[in-house]
């Protein structure tokens, strides 16, 4: 009978789990016109999808062939403006182009580095483009 209970409120559980990671996938889709380095790695120029799959992250990089990668989440950012549109967010750094900011439409945003000294930024999406 333990066993059960035991059983029951563990599929609960993860049911529940499961469920509030599936509701929360939230994606978009970008076409990256340049190469550039995530989690250390090369990733070529091409379509890519970006997904947060909970609230805190990690970030799900598909990228060509279905080349997938997890980017860890350094911290929630507040929307600064009122771009309702998605924007992905890359820093220039020692010649590399990293991603820094995944922004979902009408969503707050997700910090994925955090950069320190100078550098510049290149955003794909949005409906206010910016270098």
């Amino acid at each position: 009978m333990k066993r059960r209970a035991f059983l029951t409120v563990l599929t609960l559980v993860v049911a529940f789990e499961l469920g509030s990671v599936m509701a929360y996938a939230q994606g978009i889709k970008a076409e990256i016109g340049f190469p550039f380095v995530a989690n250390g790695k090369e990733m070529a120029a091409g379509k890519y999808t970006i997904e947060a799959t909970t609230p805190a992250g990690p970030v799900l990089l598909t990228g060509p062939g279905d080349s997938r990668m997890l980017i860890p989440v350094i911290t929630m950012l507040g929307r600064h403006d009122q771009d309702p549109d998605a924007e992905f967010v890359f820093d220039k750094i020692a010649g590399k182009t990293v991603p820094s900011e995944v922004w979902l439409p009408r969503k707050d945003g997700f910090l994925l580095l955090a950069t320190k000294g100078p550098h510049e930024h290149t955003v794909v999406g949005g409906s206010n483009p910016r270098k």
